[in-house]
Formats: structure tokens, sequence, C-alpha cells
């Protein structure tokens, strides 16, 4: 009993101090700069106007600069744009229903499950749902009419629209500059992984490189709209792809532990210490050899060299990556196994649960229930929003203190602007360092924007009122998350991932088949495995941050799919080549193959090596197949519980 206890004290310490630990990142000065006066600039106007009110209702509208992160221009303008519209929906709505709390209570719930789906369903970072919920609670709570519906609607998208301009603003300055920056890392990876081919640290490194690759493929994919199509992109696009071969023919050697050729990883290198400079006039190409190799690696790499130095700059409709349409990601999140739906109902949920529970409570201004409660499930996993519920009472305590201490002396105009632009923008700083600091600024900035008109009278009345609805709606969140799917995750793993590796089975079956009976359904095949390998890796990211937690279960499923995704990158640069036809004797051994390993992870049966068959020209591919098998043999092992797992159960 007394080592349970233990356990259970040394896993609680171990959460709080991961809870409250600062990160050491650079601190985004620029960003919050600008984040001070999309939301300051609106009330000084308001003030200079003689309608402060005003100000602060158009000041809501600057919260929409805080969905901006460093993404490509083609992305952020539409991402800002809408944040600005959904804002001033939720303004608007709030209040139309300010005199319908039941009516409310529902709208809240849906505007905070809807946002948690788009968010959810696109992958974008930042705060989700929490600005449409505390602009909604707002305008829900102080409005004077809901008459004045389209006034606060309008006045938060102006506001909105001032984020949306110093957002763009250096557009013209430096176009694609997100874009060469991503594509300069994925080559200083790729020269990292051919240096290391050979080693032991080939494996390690590969993974680094794999996920430079995605990060530039998400970033050019994003970058792509009608008004940003330029000679730049293109040439940074097809970089892009010739990347991917380059990858592809390293991995070959790689797996062999074969070394690679001194000029391919010279050319690497060279490539990525240029390609920020390539989009200059004043760029200078170095002179590189120009005699045959016979080296397909080095070939790959001179390629991507003439690309870089404009010889090869053609306009062709391969040089667009295609992304999926809104109607695609949606349907693809919209069923009844999706995390996303099932955290964007759970989110709507609680969030109706709080807003009733805030119009019961005989407290003025109850609506920081349901503003804490949706705080706290902002987290992406159970873990963190555990962390966020420490976070944010803590924090919120130390910003309502100084929230009312300003309040207090009923500050002018032109000061609570000042102090506006004062908080959003240590906001933006401090939350790179810790939601908890961030708080501080969070919420004595929303305290400002909410009651900056309204008397405070009682100081200790007004702070305490305001910390008991923080620490209600944070347990609510908190309780809600840990009551509703506690380990939903965990339980979808084995049939996700049983289903990626059927439909890579199908897709891999379809590519060597002489008897496909439609060949325009490989395109169908690649789009269905690449929607499984999406969903297990959000599936698998949410069930790491689950409690109890089950590290090394989770560290090799972790490589099952990692071993997955490469097989995926494989079959989809084979499906680009001639390839030989398997017999139908090999087609069945695959098809058993495949489905022994799915029925192995799926019903966590002990699995036994298979014969792989051959497959002629695609070494590496057989290579990964082994590797996948290996993974999976190693991740239905019979798990061994630790003795601190034991007291945690």
């Amino acid at each position: 009993m007394k080592r349970n206890r233990t356990a259970k004290n040394t896993e609680f310490r171990k959460l709080l101090k991961q809870a409250f630990a600062l990160n050491q990142r650079p601190l985004p000065w620029a960003k919050a700069l600008a984040a001070g006066i999309s939301s300051g600039l609106p009330v000084l106007i308001g003030v200079l106007l003689g309608q402060f009110h005003y100000g602060l209702i158009a000041s809501l509208g600057g919260l929409a600069f805080l969905y901006m992160f460093n993404e490509p221009y083609a992305l952020r303008s539409k991402k800002i744009f809408f944040a600005a519209l959904g804002l001033s929906l939720s303004a608007g709505l709030g209040v139309l229903l300010s005199e319908q709390p039941f009516l409310a209570a529902a709208a809240v719930g849906a505007i905070g499950a809807l946002a948690v789906f788009i968010f959810g369903a696109y992958q974008f970072t930042g705060p989700s749902a929490l600005f449409f919920v505390l602009v909604f609670l707002i305008n829900n709570h102080t409005a004077e009419s809901p008459a004045l519906f389209f006034l606060h609607a309008v006045l938060v998208f102006l506001g909105g629209m001032l984020s949306w301009l110093l957002a763009m603003w250096a557009y013209p300055f430096k176009p694609h500059g997100t874009e060469s920056k991503a594509v300069k890392q994925e080559y200083i990876a790729l020269t990292t992984l051919a240096e290391s081919a050979g080693s032991a640290e080939f494996y390690e490194v590969r993974q680094h490189a794999w996920s430079a690759l995605k990060s530039a493929e998400t970033d050019l994919g994003n970058a792509t709209a009608k008004w940003t199509r330029s000679n730049r992109l293109v040439q940074l696009t097809s970089l892009h792809l010739q990347a991917k071969t380059i990858y592809a023919e390293i991995i070959k050697r790689g797996d062999r532990f074969s070394p690679v050729a001194k000029e391919a990883a010279d050319n690497l290198q060279l490539i990525a210490s240029s390609v920020e400079a390539s989009g200059k006039k004043s760029f200078a190409a170095a002179p590189r050899m120009q005699t045959e190799t016979g080296d397909a690696l080095t070939e790959s790499t001179r390629k991507a060299y003439d690309i870089l130095t404009g010889q090869r700059e053609k306009r062709t409709r391969d040089t667009e990556l295609k992304t999926q349409p809104f109607k695609t990601i949606f349907a693809d999140a919209f069923n009844k196994h999706s995390m996303v739906f099932f955290a964007a109902i759970r989110f709507g949920v609680v969030l109706v649960f709080a807003a009733l529970v805030a119009h019961f409570l005989p407290i003025d201004l109850s609506y920081w229930v349901t503003l804490s409660a949706a705080a706290v499930m902002s987290g992406a996993t159970i873990l963190s929003t555990f962390n966020r519920s420490l976070q944010r009472s803590v924090g919120t305590i130390v910003g309502i203190v100084i929230a009312a201490i300003i309040l207090s002396f009923e500050p002018d105009g032109l000061y609570v602007a000042f102090m506006i632009f004062t908080f959003t923008a240590l906001t933006e700083l401090a939350i790179v360092l810790n939601y908890a600091v961030a708080a501080f600024f969070i919420t004595p900035n929303a305290l400002m924007l909410a009651e900056s008109t309204s008397q405070i009278g009682d100081l200790s009345y007004f702070a305490s009122a305001r910390i008991v609805d923080v620490l209600i709606g944070s347990a609510i969140g908190l309780l809600g998350v840990l009551m509703i799917g506690r380990r939903h995750a965990s339980s979808l793993i084995p049939q996700l991932a049983a289903k990626t590796l059927r439909s890579q089975q199908r897709f891999m079956s379809l590519l060597f088949s002489a008897y496909s009976p439609d060949i325009e359904a490989e395109p169908i095949e690649l789009k269905k495995m690449h929607t499984n390998l999406t969903n297990l890796k959000l599936v698998l990211d949410t069930a790491r941050g689950e409690l109890p937690q089950r590290t090394e279960n989770l560290a090799h499923l972790q490589q099952v799919f990692l071993a997955a995704e490469q097989l995926g990158f494989l079959l989809e640069n084979a499906a680009q080549k001639d390839r030989l036809a398997l017999s139908p004797a090999q087609l069945g051994q695959l098809y058993l193959f495949f489905e022994m390993m799915a029925n192995a992870i799926e019903g966590n049966w002990p699995f036994a090596e298979h014969v792989i068959p051959e497959i002629p020209g695609f070494p590496e591919v057989e290579q990964e197949l082994a590797a996948l098998q290996e993974t999976i043999r190693m991740s239905t092992r019979e798990p061994k519980l630790t003795e601190q797992d034991e007291a945690l159960e």
C-alpha cells in the first residue's frame, strides 16, 4: 500500500513539474508587437472618436491575429479572414441571444464544437475554439439590447480586418519566406541523412529527414493559391519533389549499409546553403561538375541543383501540390471513429453543461465558468488538459488580482487602450514559455475588455467571485475530459492500425497486379491509404497524452506507424515507375502477409515472421516490409506492467 502511494506521489510531482516547466524557445517579439497593435488600436480609435465602448467591441476582432503562425501567406490570408468572420458571427449571435440563457448555452456549445472540429480536421495549431467562445460570452453578457447584434458583429469584423492587414503586410517583401525555409530545412536534413548512410545512426537520422520532408510538403501545399502562383513557388515545389526522389535513393543505400558518394552529399549541402539566396536577383550559382557518374543519387542531386539555378523552371502540372478539397477533409473527419469528431462533441457537451451551471450560480457575470471550462479543454490530450487546469487556475488567480487592482482605479480610455496593448503583447511572449505565465496576462486582458465600462465596487468580492468562477469552470472542464472517453484514443489504435495495413495491401496489390480491373482505382486506394495513416497518427498522438500512460506499449505502436508511413511513401514512389507484375501466387502470399499482420495487431495476438514475396526492382520495399513485420512482432508481445503502472491501475 505504501509503495502504491509513493508511486502516485511521484507521478503527481512529475505532472506538476511538467505543467509549470518553462520552455526554452526564442520569443516572438515582432508578432507580440503586432498582436498588441491589433487589440489596442481599435480601443484607441474608439477613444479618439468619443466611442470608447465601441472601441472595446472592435478590439475583440483583434483576437483574430492570435490565430496567425509561421505559415505560408496563402493559408494565413484565409485563416485570419475566416477567424475574423467567425469572431464576428460569435459576437452577433451572443448579442442576439443575450436574453435567452438556455439558447445561449446551446449556442456556445455549438460554437465551441464547430471550432474544435474545423481546427482538428485541418490540423491547425493555435487557440482553437477559445477566443470564439470568449467573444460570444462577453457580448452575450454585456449587450445592452439584442437589437444591436448587427452593430456588434460589424465592429468585431472591422477589428478582425485590421488583424488581417497586420498579418499580411510583409507579403510583398518576402512572399515565400516560409516555404523557402522549409525547403532549406529538408535539404539540410537530406545532407545529414546522406552523410549517415551506412552508419548505426542512419535510422534515427532518417526519421528526422522524413519529418522535414513532410513539413515542407505541408507548407508548399498550403502555399498554393491563384494569387500566390509564381516562378519562385514553382521552383521551390520542384525542389521539394526532387528532394523526395533523393530521399528514396538515399534510403536504398542506407538500408544496405552502403555509403553515399561524396559529390552527392556536397551537392545537397550546396543546395541547402543556397535555397533562400536563390530567390534573390543577385544570386550567382556556383559551378558544378558535368561529368556523368552513372550514380542515380548523384544525378538526382545534380537535377536538384539545376532546378535551383533556374535551368529547370518550366511550369508543368506536376509542379503544383494538390491539397484535398474541404468536402473531403470534413467527410474524413465526420465519422464515429474519428478522434476529431469525438473531441468536438465532447467539447460542445461539456461547454453546454458549464454554461447551464454558470446560469444557475448566484454570481454576477458567471460566464467565467464557461470560459474557464473552454480554456481547460483546449488541451489536445487528457494530460495536456490536466496541465491546463493547473496552469489556468494558478495563472488566472494572479491575473484576476492584477486586473482587479487596475480596474479599481477606474482607468480612462487611453490607459485602458495602453493596458490592452501591453497585456496582449505580453500574452504572445509568455505563451511561448508556459500557459500559466500567459494566463497572468490573458485574464486581466479579458477583464479589461469586458468590464472596463462597469463599476467594480467591492474589490475583494470582485476578485473572489472571479476566482471561484475559474476554479469551478476548470473543474468542470477537467472532469468532463476525464469522464467522457478517457481512453477513447487507445481503444481505437488496434482497429485503425489494422485498417491502415489492409489499405496498404490493397494499394500494393493493385500496383503489382497484371489483372487490375480498373487502373483508375490507384488514386482512390492511394487516397484511402493516406487518410488511414493520418487518422492513425492523430490517434497515437492523442493516446500518448492519456492517463495512465503505457509508454512502452505506445512506443512500439509508434514504430509500427513509422514503418507503415515509410512503406506508404515507397509504394507511392513505386507508382511513378515501371513495374513488373507479381504472379497470382505472389499476390496471394502478399495478401496473407498483410492479413496476418493486421489480425495480430487488431487482436494483440503473438506474431511470428512470415515469408516476404520478392518485389522485382524494388528491394527497398522488401526491406521496409521486413522492418514493418519486426515492429509488429515487437508490439504484439505481452506487455509487462511496471510497479508504477500497477499502482496507477
